[in-house]
């Protein structure tokens, strides 16, 4: 976890406020961590109704939050007032038509509520610099980065989260949890309740509930995909693609993704024959490290004519759905029968 969030929550549990905070940053276990930090902290549970105001910028008017933010607080010591997406402190366009008074949070920044605690939450890379109100905010508010914590930070909260909860869990079963939560924090966290009480008993986290429990994205079953269409079996193949459907992914889109993967698995394969390593082939690319390690290993024991039949397939398949020629939905499967039908016939 980043030092500067730590020593700023640090800070609020202990009643050691700042007039105005700015939450910078996407990792949604920490956005919703320092909110819950604010509201246990800053107003007495028994004032919070009367003394705490959350406003969402996509749904009311700047001036709502600010008109809290300057009013007194009710039989209490201070005042809570949080403004989530903050838009208009980005490049970003909203769809909405709501009008904000930034005039007005610029002069309350320059002269702020001792009696009020105003924590804006910015769920964004990085804020406009050229826009006068992240200047002036940047300048008068204390910053806390809640930006997404490196892969390999997120691997070790995870892993210590596990263990202080006192379950055990093996090298194998472990990256295939992270694996399956594409090392992310929040994905991680909101997956673990549910093996913490599976394996409550044994307190033991098994390959078997993992694979049980923790959905695939729609990355990880593409890949899944991918190795089902290179062994030809149609019938797991189909499968998955029809799972697909059913959690609403477009088929173009499927296709289009597939497409893809399968133009890295041909470049890799022909960059291998000419005696590049897996590093070599990654800064070529320019393609993540993970991805063109898991494509060499699927493209080894594959010829260039295999795969460069099933990316002609898929160019055909993406055609036809661009076209209109027949139902979208049955063109990949289509595709699937002919491409195994071709190897058989080989």
């Amino acid at each position: 976890m980043n030092l500067n969030y730590t020593v700023e929550m640090t800070k609020i549990k202990k009643g050691e406020f700042q007039q105005v905070y700015l939450f910078l940053g996407k990792e949604d276990y920490f956005i919703e961590e320092a909110k819950q930090t604010l509201l246990k902290s800053v107003v007495d549970e028994a004032d919070q109704e009367l003394n705490t105001g959350i406003f969402n910028m996509e749904e009311v008017p700047l001036d709502r939050a600010l008109e809290d933010a300057e009013s007194l607080p009710f039989f209490g010591d201070r005042r809570l007032v949080i403004i989530e997406n903050p838009y208009f402190l980005t490049a970003e366009k909203s769809k909405n038509t709501l009008e904000h008074d930034v005039a007005w949070l610029e002069n309350y920044l320059d002269h702020p509520s001792e009696f009020t605690v105003l924590a804006i939450f910015a769920p964004y890379e990085k804020l406009d610099s050229r826009k006068k109100i992240s200047k002036l905010l940047k300048k008068a508010a204390v910053t806390v980065d809640v930006s997404p914590l490196e892969e390999k930070d997120a691997r070790k909260f995870l892993a210590e989260m596990i263990k202080n909860e006192g379950y055990q869990i093996n090298r194998e079963t472990q990256e295939l949890f992270f694996g399956r939560v594409d090392n992310q924090l929040s994905r991680g966290i909101r997956e673990l309740p549910k093996l913490f009480l599976a394996g409550a008993e044994e307190k033991k986290i098994t390959k078997q509930m993992v694979v049980d429990l923790v959905s695939r994205n729609l990355e990880q079953n593409i890949f899944e995909l991918v190795t089902q269409v290179l062994q030809r079996d149609t019938y797991q193949a189909i499968q998955i693609y029809r799972d697909l459907l059913l959690q609403k992914e477009e088929p173009i889109k499927i296709n289009a993704i597939l497409l893809g993967q399968f133009r890295l698995l041909l470049q890799a394969k022909l960059l291998l024959k000419k005696g590049y390593q897996q590093t070599d082939i990654s800064k070529v690319l320019k393609v993540h490290p993970y991805r063109v390690k898991l494509a060499v290993q699927q493209v080894r024991n594959l010829s260039e004519s295999v795969l460069a039949d099933a990316f002609q397939g898929l160019v055909e398949t993406e055609y036809k759905m661009k076209t209109g020629q027949g139902l979208k939905e049955i063109q990949f499967e289509l595709f699937l029968i002919q491409f195994a039908n071709a190897a058989q016939r080989k």
